[in-house]
């Protein structure tokens, strides 16, 4: 096992030729992942987190456990406390999308007014959201397909290729922001591209994603079933429709065969496979709902497009969303 303790300084270089300050919101899988590797390059990484998590990355760093062997990282910082932090340079935001109003504060202490904000959260909206709550100032579009889960808080587990960050600037004012953001992941090792249109990006994953969680949710069934059942396989084809009516509707050009494409890749996974909202239903966590089925059903409002898959699913998933009875979310 690789154990990095000393900053290397292989890129992770602000303009000022300091270390580069990047603050992790959401020390998950993802957050840990990429904040180690971050941290291994030279970056001055600071986790914001608390209770169990805070507890392990204080005392023992965080290890990742890969396919070609583990590494751990303890050169960095773990605080329960943002405002003791300030401004930072890179902000990546890691959280589940329905956390955004709990961690208002702690974006509000970290994004300062060149602070550059990359939301990894499933959705299309998240920017928005973010940016409702701190200003919109360099927040970047962005996404991931990286299998990475947790083991025990600050151990996570990667597996397979390291599939890239999608990332890209939403406005031409963040063209600079999101070429600042790629250099920085990319020097640090991290999978990292910017296609040609972060929104097409952001709604094909959504497209993928609204369609396996819905249906897999209201049927309590994992992909196999749903996809070889005709009436639920009618339930994805119909689901993928809306989106790329919605989509289109909202100016996203999504390639001609998206819809298509989606398909095949429903059909391709094993059969056991569950998607994430359904393990969590199944856990009693809280889900992800109001910025998938629900954004859909809102967007389809506004732009005068029904929805009726996707409003069926919201409707019937809207009063377990959040979680177990007695959970902070469902409060």
């Amino acid at each position: 096992m690789v154990n990095v303790r000393r900053r290397e300084r292989c890129g992770a270089i602000s303009k000022t030729g300091k270390l580069m300050k990047i603050g992790i919101i959401g020390a998950g899988a993802l957050g840990c992942y990429y904040g180690a590797k971050l941290a291994r390059s030279g970056a001055a990484v600071h986790f914001i987190a608390r209770g169990a998590t805070l507890q392990a990355l204080r005392s023992k760093g965080v290890t990742v456990h890969r396919d070609d062997g583990p590494f751990s990282v303890s050169d960095f910082l773990a605080t329960d406390r943002a405002d003791n932090v300030g401004p930072v340079e890179l902000l990546i935001v890691a959280t589940k999308s329905y956390a955004f109003e709990a961690i208002a504060p702690v974006l509000r202490a970290l994004k300062g007014p060149d602070t550059i904000v990359l939301p990894l959260q499933n959705g299309v909206d998240s920017a928005e959201r973010l940016g409702a709550l701190a200003g919109s100032e360099h927040i970047l579009g962005g996404l991931t397909y990286l299998p990475v889960s947790t083991i025990t808080p600050g151990v996570v587990r990667q597996s397979g290729v390291e599939k890239p960050i999608l990332l890209g600037p939403l406005n031409e004012a963040d063209e600079a922001a999101g070429r600042t953001a790629l250099s920085v992941l990319q020097k640090a090792n991290i999978a990292a591209e910017r296609p040609a249109d972060i929104r097409v990006a952001l709604w094909m994953k959504y497209m993928l994603a609204i369609c396996t969680m819905g249906v897999q949710s209201v049927t309590g069934c994992s992909i196999g079933p749903t996809r070889e059942d005709p009436d639920t396989r009618a339930m994805y084809l119909a689901c993928l429709r809306e989106v790329d009516t919605v989509a289109r509707a909202g100016g996203v050009n999504l390639p001609d065969d998206a819809q298509e494409n989606a398909m095949r890749t429903i059909d391709s996974y094993p059969p056991a496979v569950k998607a994430s909202m359904l393990q969590d239903l199944e856990c009693g966590k809280p889900l992800e709902l109001e910025a998938m089925h629900g954004t859909l059903v809102r967007l389809g409002k506004t732009y005068g497009v029904e929805t009726p898959v996707n409003q069926f699913i919201y409707a019937a998933l809207k009063l377990r969303a959040g979680g177990s009875v007695g959970s902070a979310a469902g409060k």
